[in-house]
């Protein structure tokens, strides 16, 4: 399947609270992020897709060469590749980065791994101005709350912040 005024197109996992949707998306030469920061679209256009429910992802329930996922019921999505979701850095004064060890609680959802961010920035710092309404976690896992035992593992897990319940950092 073709994606019409896209570079490439890339594998990715969007999680609802209740399904995981494994595509592909086509995305533009200003990757994904520039799909998810688009103001005048709510909806990402996905192509082979196969949904499963969260309690079973190994079973698929339905799958269609084409679907449309609204951004806002999108509560995390899993990469495999951090360069296909890697937030765009600024021009402009360079500043240190570290890795902070993240946990992050949202609907039915615990994710875990690290976040990159100036040395003293506090949770609701990382949340506020990180750019768009995604927050990216790298080396991260997600697992099922009510089935700790289902994992889902990516090189980055970019998080809706308005599904944010809860966002800690290690000292």
């Amino acid at each position: 399947m073709g994606f019409p005024h896209t570079k490439k197109a890339i594998p990715a996992d969007f999680f609802t609270p209740s399904y995981r949707i494994s595509c592909r998306i086509g995305v533009p030469a200003g990757g994904l992020h520039a799909l998810l920061l688009d103001p005048l679209n709510p909806f990402l256009e996905l192509g082979d897709a196969y949904v499963s429910r969260i309690n079973t992802p190994g079973e698929i329930v339905a799958h269609y060469q084409r679907a449309a996922i609204r951004k806002d019921n999108i509560l995390f999505i899993v990469l495999t590749r951090r360069e296909d979701g890697d937030p765009p850095r600024g021009p402009g004064v360079y500043v240190a980065r570290v890795a902070k060890e993240t946990f992050v609680t949202i609907p039915s959802f615990e994710i875990r791994g690290t976040a990159e961010v100036e040395q003293e920035a506090s949770p609701r710092e990382i949340l506020v101005h990180s750019m768009g309404r995604f927050v990216p976690i790298y080396d991260a896992s997600a697992s099922v709350a009510l089935f700790p035992d289902i994992t889902f593992e990516g090189k980055l897990i970019l998080i809706n912040k308005e599904r944010v319940e809860a966002f800690c950092i290690v000292e």
